[in-house]
This record gives C-alpha cells, sequence and structure tokens, in this order.
C-alpha cells in the first residue's frame, strides 16, 4: 500500500526540482542581461530633424528652426512644442527589455522592417542619423513590438501609434490662435455682442424682458477664445485674399487694448470654411462642423424663448356659452288652448 504514495512524493519532488532549476537558469539569462540599456542612444536636446513615415507612403518632418519646432510641409507652420519635446523624452526613456526575436522572419511578422512597418522614426543632428525606431505590431493596449535601426533585436515598450503621427496635422500647434479668456473684453459676431470681464461672459444688449442662457453665450466665447482649424492651406497676403469677402467676421477685443479680426469663408471647393486671423499670416480650412459654432451664432439662439402669452387672463372667468335651450324663445302661448283660447 505504501509503494503507490511513495511513487506519487518521488514525482512530486522531480517536478519541483525541475522548477526550480528552470527559475534559476532562467534568472541567471535574465540577470546577465542589462534590463536598463537604452533603446535608442541620443540626447533630445541635440536632434534637430524627425522624420515620421509609415507604410502607406505617409510622412512629416518636424525641424527644428532657431529654437523651435516647426512643420516645413505646412508652409513652417510652428510644431507643439512640448509635444515634440515629451515625444524625444519618450523615445530617449526607452529601455531594452528581454528581446521578444531576433529573426528575419520574426521582423517580418512583428512589421518592423524597413520595408513593412507601422511607424518609422529617424533623428538627426547636425544632418547626421542619431537614431532609428522601427515601429510594428501592437501585442496589447499601448504597448507595441520595435526594433532600434539595424539590430537585430525586437522588443515590446510602452508606446502608441498614436504617439507618433506620421502626418503633419498631428503635430501643429493647435493653441497657435488661441486668446486666454480672461484677456477678452468683447466678442463682436453678426448681431450678438458678449462682454467679458475676469473670464466670464454676458450678453450685450438685454431687455427686461430678455434673459440669457449663461451656458451657451459660455459655449460661444469659448469657441472664440480658441477657433479650431483642421490644417494650412495657405501663407501670404495672396492666399489670405481667398478669405475676403467673408460669410461671417468676428472680432476680438482685447483687454490691452487691442483686436483680432477672424474671417469665415465658404470654401468653393473641398467643403468646409476658409478661415484667416488678422493676428496670423495663415490661411486655414475647417470643417463645417467645427465652424459651426460661430458661424451658426445668432443672438436669438443666446436668450430664451418667450413665454406664449396665455389665451385668457388669469382673473377672467372662462368664457361660458348659454346651451341651445337656454337660447330658445320663450312660447307663452299654453299648446292645449287652441287659438284665441
Amino acid at each position: 500500500m505504501r509503494r503507490p504514495v511513495v511513487l506519487v512524493l518521488t514525482a512530486l519532488l522531480g517536478a519541483q526540482l525541475a522548477l526550480a532549476l528552470a527559475v534559476a537558469f532562467t534568472r541567471s539569462d535574465h540577470t546577465a542581461f542589462d534590463a536598463k540599456e537604452p533603446l535608442l542612444a541620443f540626447q533630445p536636446a541635440k536632434v534637430d530633424q524627425i522624420a515620421i513615415d509609415d507604410d502607406e507612403g505617409k510622412k512629416v518632418e518636424l525641424r527644428k528652426q532657431d529654437g523651435k519646432w516647426v512643420i516645413p510641409s505646412s508652409l513652417g507652420f510652428p510644431a507643439d512644442q512640448a509635444k515634440v519635446e515629451s515625444f524625444l523624452n519618450k523615445l530617449a526613456a526607452l529601455k531594452k527589455g528581454w528581446p521578444v526575436a531576433e529573426t528575419t522572419a520574426a521582423a517580418e511578422r512583428f512589421k518592423v522592417t524597413e520595408k513593412t512597418h507601422d511607424r518609422r522614426v529617424v533623428l538627426s543632428s547636425g544632418g547626421s542619423k542619431v537614431g532609428e525606431l522601427l515601429i510594428g505590431t501592437s501585442p496589447s493596449y499601448r504597448q507595441v513590438h520595435v526594433r532600434a535601426g539595424d539590430a537585430a533585436g525586437i522588443y515590446t515598450v510602452e508606446l502608441s501609434a498614436y504617439d507618433v503621427g506620421s502626418g503633419a496635422d498631428t503635430w501643429m500647434d493647435r493653441g497657435l490662435l488661441d486668446t486666454p479668456r480672461d484677456k477678452i473684453a468683447s466678442i463682436t459676431l453678426g448681431d450678438v455682442t458678449v462682454d467679458g470681464k475676469d473670464g466670464k461672459f454676458t450678453l450685450a444688449g438685454l431687455t427686461k424682458d430678455e434673459k440669457a442662457l449663461p451656458d451657451k453665450v459660455d459655449a460661444l466665447a469659448s469657441a472664440i477664445a480658441h477657433p479650431l482649424f483642421d490644417t494650412v492651406v495657405g501663407k501670404g497676403k495672396d492666399a489670405l485674399a481667398q478669405a475676403d469677402s467673408p460669410d461671417v467676421q468676428a472680432m476680438v477685443k482685447r483687454t490691452d487694448g487691442s483686436a483680432i479680426t477672424y474671417r469665415y469663408k465658404k470654401a468653393a471647393a473641398g467643403g468646409g470654411y476658409l478661415f484667416a486671423s488678422s493676428a496670423q499670416d495663415y490661411l486655414f480650412r475647417v470643417a463645417d462642423t467645427e465652424a459651426a459654432p460661430i458661424v451658426q451664432a445668432k443672438r436669438t439662439a443666446l436668450i430664451e424663448a418667450p413665454k406664449p402669452a396665455s389665451e385668457a387672463k388669469p382673473d377672467q372667468p372662462p368664457d361660458t356659452k348659454p346651451n341651445a335651450a337656454s337660447e330658445a324663445p320663450k312660447n307663452d302661448t299654453d299648446p292645449s288652448k287652441g287659438p284665441g283660447g
């Protein structure tokens, strides 16, 4: 009876020893590998050019000029400085972990080859390449397979393709046209005038019977303070002339006495509106939906609708009409009596 028990215990002991050996062997291999080694060895502050492309032919270049990042393909429009610097710091912080694969076949499978990749990032300084990263498939949320330049190792790192946009529009400084809310003294747009003070806004010209809708007034002020645009379509005098004779024009008076004019003109082709700001020499295009809060602004939409007048005054009793019986003329003649009876 004891023999089966001994056999079971012996098997369990053997399994434990095998597991211990496997863990020890794996731990030894990992310890020998420097997990703190940077995936890309470069200094973010020295990078002055970033080129990003995908395997569908889309690409963008960011270039540092006079200490500021710009987008040459968008007529030198300013890039989002904080976003670019954060991106470079994120790349510099990537570390080599344990490689998931190192073969050519694996590189093709994980889409980290020169020909097939979700994104490719090339960093340069003074005209020389200082780093290259091929970004491929995503094994899980906000993780991607990557390969550095000509290296064979393929790693999994915390990164997202969303962080590595291959289009110029994804890197534009969307706040370039902003006016701080507390710097706005008034907004004039069609039949709408909004007064601003300390970042709060009120509808001007209200009569004693009108009541403004504060949320809608504030939404309009926010749309003016942070005008949206999709892309840059031109620069300079000739380009800005396309927005002459605008369909809609808004003026923002600032607390320092200066003024900014925004002009919106329905685009003849391509949909949306052409949009120009007197503070910039760029011509923008903005989609209908994004321009709607401004181009469709009406004073009537910013005040409460008047209540319908009551059909009857509160102190007046309801009108009661006599019924047909009471309306009938009285007959004083007794029907039982004949004529003259």
